[in-house]
């Protein structure tokens, strides 16, 4: 990580550092991309060119399961690096990357594929200009994104690397041409290059497919250690849905709760706040205990609809769960 800011450092490119997981934006729960956590930066100042790391935490809406985000390759959390031009120069931040690929981190040329909208001419042109291949290109009716039904960002290009025959998708750039106010959509003066790609993608050599429950871990903690004033229930919902994930993995999977805390500390080097496991674990069981007694004051034969609410919002139980309960209660 160090030595790609040094590497963009070096083109005068400013480095922000980590800023808070819970995000300042109204439309997102959690930063979850670089550019979220210092978009208002970008937009109200003067700074044209920079580079930053970020903490992301993806989850697809308050009520999504994880199923489909974490998949051993889509990680719940992940350090996101970040790369914005406050310019047009497309030509010039594309050569830095392929010198940066190629030369520092000498990824073989013959494993990298490009994927753009298919009239997306400019950057066709600019590739073709630096030498790539032909063959390593891929031209889609995607590759665009949108802001609306009205109008769209600009286009996207995408960098793959051909990995134990998966297409992982490496490195993302957005050419941003609008932004979005009050449903009003303004074009901007200057276009805003936003490209990102992920910290452990980015060591291919060592890239594994972690285990769900290290990055559902993860989740959680970062979650915990960056609560601010921006902290709401949606955030507490989601924090107790991911716990309740945890626990019915370990149920499903009958893992003994013993070798589930011998696992942290077998597998530190690769948790990212291994030093906080102790208080990890006496948070969840805390929390499973206030659970319990919470509920316990509840009288199911009298439950109502602000009741399960209640619960639903405030423990990240399923409605599909209460349902069941409810059926049994007055079957």
């Amino acid at each position: 990580m160090i030595n790609f800011l040094k590497y963009f450092n070096l083109y005068n490119f400013k480095i922000f550092g980590n800023q808070n997981i819970i995000s300042n934006n109204k439309s997102l729960l959690f930063n979850n991309s670089g550019f979220s956590s210092i978009k208002e930066i970008l937009l109200n100042s003067e700074i044209s060119n920079c580079s930053s790391f970020q903490y992301c935490i993806r989850i697809k809406g308050i009520h999504n399961d994880l199923k489909f985000n974490n998949d051993g390759i889509h990680k719940t959390s992940f350090i996101m690096l970040g790369v914005f031009l406050k310019n047009n120069n497309i030509y010039f931040f594309l050569k830095k990357i392929k010198n940066y690929l190629f030369y520092i981190k000498k990824i073989n040329k013959k494993k990298i594929f490009f994927s753009l909208n298919k009239t997306d001419y400019l950057t066709i042109f600019i590739l073709l200009i630096l030498k790539i291949n032909i063959k390593y290109i891929f031209f889609t009716k995607k590759n665009i994104w949108k802001i609306s039904n009205n109008g769209f960002l600009g286009f996207c290009l995408e960098l793959y690397y051909k990995f134990n025959n998966i297409m992982l998708e490496l490195w993302n750039i957005v050419n941003i041409k609008y932004f979005k106010i009050n449903n009003s959509i303004l074009k901007l003066k200057f276009n805003i290059i936003d490209s990102g790609l992920g910290l452990l993608r980015l060591n291919i050599s060592n890239f594994k497919k972690n285990l769900k429950l290290n990055d559902l871990c993860n989740t959680i903690f970062l979650i915990m250690s960056n609560v601010n004033l921006n902290f709401t229930k949606n955030h507490n919902f989601l924090l107790n849905k991911l716990i309740k994930i945890i626990l019915t993995l370990i149920l499903k999977k009958k893992i003994n709760i013993f070798i589930f805390f011998n696992f942290f500390f077998k597998k530190n080097k690769k948790f990212f706040f291994f030093k906080n496991i102790k208080k990890f674990l006496n948070f969840i069981i805390k929390k499973e205990y206030i659970f319990y007694f919470d509920l316990k004051k509840i009288n199911i034969l009298k439950i109502n609809i602000k009741q399960l609410k209640f619960i639903f919002e405030t423990f990240g139980i399923s409605f599909k769960i209460l349902f069941n309960i409810i059926k049994k209660t007055y079957k």
